[in-house]
């Protein structure tokens, strides 16, 4: 099981999550022509969401971003009170987002080379910026050269490949092949050696534990090595027959993308469920180890949901907690009867309200705001997904993918970010590794407090109506009547 003491650097860490395609462009890097992709201009935010000649929705469309111009923002993130990166997957693929793994020993050239990826490393550590790279396992892409080198490496159905999610471009691996998980392991200790922190492992929550098991030899020669684990649902169940599937109780992960806690913070912010919120509450910290939850990966949006400004001010949000969905999964009017789905409307619906009116815009950015202001008290590593500080809006992907808009003039959720980054590091002693308690919630306010055995506490109250609310709390003692204003937090520290 996890090592607290070597997991110290990671303690009370604050997360940014970016595309590298989508963040920086360091212009005086030459692109050369591949043949299938196209090169987007930067300011052309509109994504190529219509299907081709063919009928087929392609991913091919490039930016140009890559690992120099990310390094150039390292010092803009860290005014920003970023001190950790997350960045999604960097091989060589045939799909911008680089999920469809061509080569896991090559990085993309139009990101950059193996030097370049050192040269970011070394740079984000002198900034004490950690780094965490998103490696895929669970499939490669079709025309992977791992097709025809290794076929063993593959699953098989009788002679056919098996895909992930029925996408015929995707492949799935074989995570019992001993060849094969050894491979994936020298993977992990190549990214290790070349500067990476951390390992963010996608579809980690369907992998067999034998799998993760093997990949944690790594730990031997890099003790400190985090790794995350992609998990939409609870890491741990209640129900002792399910424990098999549990992803952290026995050392499989350090930590996992706590989604559970980002569905009941999104919906108590927009519609004030707060007995959902208590129940997620209750799961996490109530059952996960308290060295999981203090590096647990936080967020209230990521690269697979819509922006949070959508999520929290947009139309078609899911608003049923009785069903195990989550407020992002609004596909459903376009689910067919026959299974099959409405790929075109979707698409043309999310480009067609791709931007907020005016008051959806405003209120948007006064329920995110309050949404980051409850991350950012919880055990574990906020993270924030790029453009979230400069209020992007956009529905799923593609249009939660924009390229940055570096020319955006939106200052105010920008210094909102900047003073709630400084108040996370001014309170680090209490909040990297203290103790978590829900005081109080209704449909109106809540009131969490974070405290350390030493007898140090925070207190957040926040309201999410447009009426000033009134919370009480017991302060050395006695009671208090705290007076919060609409959509507004209060933040007290007490000793």
């Amino acid at each position: 099981m996890m090592n607290e003491k070597n997991f110290k650097k990671w303690l009370g860490r604050t997360a940014y999550q970016l595309m590298p395609d989508r963040f920086a462009r360091d212009e005086s890097v030459h692109i050369d022509n591949i043949p299938g992709r196209i090169l987007k201009t930067w300011n052309d935010r509109m994504p190529n969401w219509q299907p081709d000649e063919k009928g087929e929705y392609l991913n091919n469309f490039y930016y140009g971003g890559n690992i120099n111009g990310l390094k150039e923002k390292l010092s803009f993130l860290k005014i920003l009170g970023f001190d950790m990166i997350y960045i999604t997957p960097i091989e060589q693929s045939e799909e911008y987002h680089h999920y469809d793994v061509g080569d896991h020993e090559t990085i993309d050239p139009w990101l950059g080379t193996w030097d370049d990826f050192r040269s970011l490393c070394n740079t984000a550590h002198k900034l004490d910026i950690l780094v965490m790279v998103d490696l895929v396992f669970n499939h490669t892409g079709i025309h992977s050269r791992y097709i025809t080198e290794h076929p063993d490496w593959y699953e098989d159905n009788n002679g056919q490949h098996t895909f992930w999610y029925g996408f015929k471009n995707l492949p799935t691996c074989n995570k019992f092949n001993k060849s094969y998980q050894d491979a994936m392991t020298e993977v992990i200790e190549t990214y290790l050696k070349n500067g990476a922190d951390g390992i963010r492992l996608d579809l980690a929550e369907i992998f067999p534990k034998e799998f993760l098991y093997a990949l944690n030899r790594v730990k031997e020669k890099y003790p400190e090595a985090i790794f995350v684990g992609e998990m939409w649902d609870f890491a741990i169940s209640d129900r002792e027959e399910e424990r098999k599937y549990s992803k952290v109780l026995d050392g499989e992960l350090d930590s996992v993308m706590n989604y559970p806690i980002a569905d009941a913070i999104l919906r108590w912010v927009r519609w004030g469920e707060y007995r959902h919120f208590q129940y997620n509450f209750d799961r996490v910290y109530n059952m996960y180890p308290e060295n999981v939850q203090n590096v647990l990966l936080n967020n209230v949006g990521t690269h697979d949901n819509p922006t949070t400004m959508t999520m929290l001010a947009g139309d078609k949000m899911n608003n049923d907690v009785l069903s195990r969905d989550r407020i992002w999964d609004i596909e459903g009017p376009w689910r067919k009867s026959d299974g099959s789905f409405d790929t075109y409307g979707f698409r043309k619906f999310e480009a067609e309200h791709d931007s907020l009116n005016d008051e959806e815009y405003e209120l948007g950015k006064k329920l995110t705001k309050l949404a980051i202001a409850i991350m950012y008290t919880f055990p574990g590593i906020p993270c924030i997904f790029q453009g979230t500080e400069i209020a992007e809006t956009g529905y799923k992907d593609p249009f939660n993918r924009k390229p940055y808009n570096w020319n955006s003039n939106e200052s105010e959720m920008l210094d909102f970010v900047k003073n709630i980054g400084r108040y996370r590091h001014k309170n680090k002693d209490i909040l990297a590794s203290g103790k978590i308690k829900l005081v109080s919630i209704d449909a109106e306010t809540m009131v969490l407090e974070r405290y350390t055995d030493e007898g140090k506490k925070l207190f957040l109250i926040a309201n999410r109506t447009d009426e000033e609310r009134c919370s009480q709390i017991i302060i050395n003692g006695q009671p208090e009547e705290i007076w919060v204003g609409p959509y507004s937090t209060i933040r007290l520290r007490t000793i």
